[in-house]
């Protein structure tokens, strides 16, 4: 028959094995005392013929415990159906709940890994930022650097320069302090000379003399000159 529909028996259907169930063990205790009855009357042919209304009454009970019998089989059978039924549907209801379950992790770990994908983007984000930051300060710390060392070295050079123009200004007025003292007394001597050979002979020889001394001293005011020019360029270098 269909699945799910309950084979209904009848009072002709032979019994379900395994159903534990039998015409005898059915039978109430009046139909056997009626069939005890029959089997007696039966035995007692020379007494007399069976009763017309017993003989009914007995096809009437045995037809009533078949009938039993056959209600009782589809009620086990419907029973037995409604047992796989519920069964499967309590199997159908457990595979829905896994599923249910499954689906439900399924999407709390991708979820979970969504976001641990999101936390590496933005770490790896602010690591390289941090990255770029710390180039771009390392940089504008060596630009500043190189520009103080520059200034520092600048300022060193000038320092250096400032003392060797100042060495070489004392050491210049300490060779024209000497040169000025040596054309003075050659000056002196010379006109010490001219007063003595004003009308001798060599007069136009110290002549000679006096004209180199003035141009010494012309060149010695003109390195005066250039070391004073020296020195105003150091100052405002400074």
């Amino acid at each position: 028959g269909r699945e799910g529909v309950p084979r209904l028996y009848t009072a002709q259907s032979p019994m379900p094995p395994g159903s534990g169930l039998s015409l005898n063990s059915t039978r109430s205790m009046p139909e056997k005392d009626v069939l005890d009855d029959r089997r007696g009357s039966l035995n007692r042919k020379g007494e007399g013929k069976p009763d017309t209304k017993r003989l009914y009454a007995l096809r009437m009970s045995r037809r009533q415990a078949e009938e039993d019998v056959v209600t009782m089989r589809n009620r086990i059978k419907r029973l037995e159906l409604e047992e796989e039924r519920a069964q499967k549907n309590i199997e159908d209801t457990r595979r829905r709940a896994d599923g249910i379950v499954r689906l439900k992790a399924q999407n709390e770990l991708r979820a979970r890994q969504r976001e641990q994908e999101r936390m590496q983007r933005e770490m790896a984000l602010q690591m390289e930022a941090h990255s770029k930051a710390l180039e771009r300060a390392q940089r504008e710390a060596n630009i500043k650097a190189n520009r103080q060392a520059g200034i520092r070295a600048k300022q060193q050079m000038v320092r250096e320069s400032r003392e060797e123009s100042r060495a070489n200004a004392r050491a210049t007025w300490n060779h024209q302090k000497r040169d000025m003292e040596r054309a003075a007394k050659l000056k002196e001597d010379i006109y010490q000379s001219e007063r003595r050979a004003v009308h001798d002979k060599h007069l136009q020889r110290h002549l000679q003399q006096v004209r180199v001394v003035q141009r010494y001293e012309e060149r010695l005011r003109e390195e005066e000159r250039i070391r004073q020019e020296k020195e105003d360029e150091m100052a405002r270098l400074e």
